[in-house]
């Protein structure tokens, strides 16, 4: 049965998964301090996410955890748990790859499903102020990969920005 535990456990996964993938965006990039800054920030803020949804599993009762949740939610934070983050990693061959995954990233399923945990979940918390918290997080987690270009250059320029070459770091 799906439930608001088994979706944050996929979630909880799904977001870990997320940071790897930042981990290894900033790794890619170690030659170049301030985008593998970038990088290592937003994978911060991943486990920021975690901690999250940790701390709502924490705080809901049994019967809040075995409740049932929506089928489709719980069919993409599913599938979400299937991606393998190295053939994700594996596609990044310059700045401009890696920009494009993040955005996609961003705005795939895994945001879907952490969207429906701080709405339908959050409020159930004690703590009111833990959804706006959320909400709040979320919102400028986003908004950074959206000022990614005015810091780091148009497409033509992040194409220019290659991967760290094994050795060569």
């Amino acid at each position: 049965m799906e439930t608001i535990a088994s979706l944050l456990d996929l979630s909880i996964q799904g977001e870990n998964c997320s940071r790897m993938f930042y981990e290894g965006l900033a790794d890619r990039f170690i030659h170049e301090k301030n985008i593998s800054d970038f990088w290592r920030n937003m994978a911060e803020d991943e486990a920021d996410h975690i901690k999250m949804l940790d701390n709502l599993r924490k705080s809901l009762s049994n019967d809040q955890l075995n409740a049932g949740i929506d089928k489709d939610i719980f069919q993409a934070a599913l599938e979400n748990s299937k991606v393998n983050i190295n053939d994700v990693l594996d596609m990044v061959k310059n700045l401009n790859d890696a920009y494009i995954l993040a955005t996609l990233w961003e705005n795939s399923e895994i945001y879907r499903v952490f969207e429906y945990l701080v709405t339908n979940c959050i409020p159930l918390m004690r703590n009111g102020a833990d959804g706006r918290f959320a909400r709040l997080h979320m919102s400028t987690h986003r908004k950074k990969l959206e000022a990614f270009a005015c810091a780091f250059g148009d497409a033509s320029l992040r194409k220019g920005i290659n991967i760290s070459q094994p050795g060569n770091n």
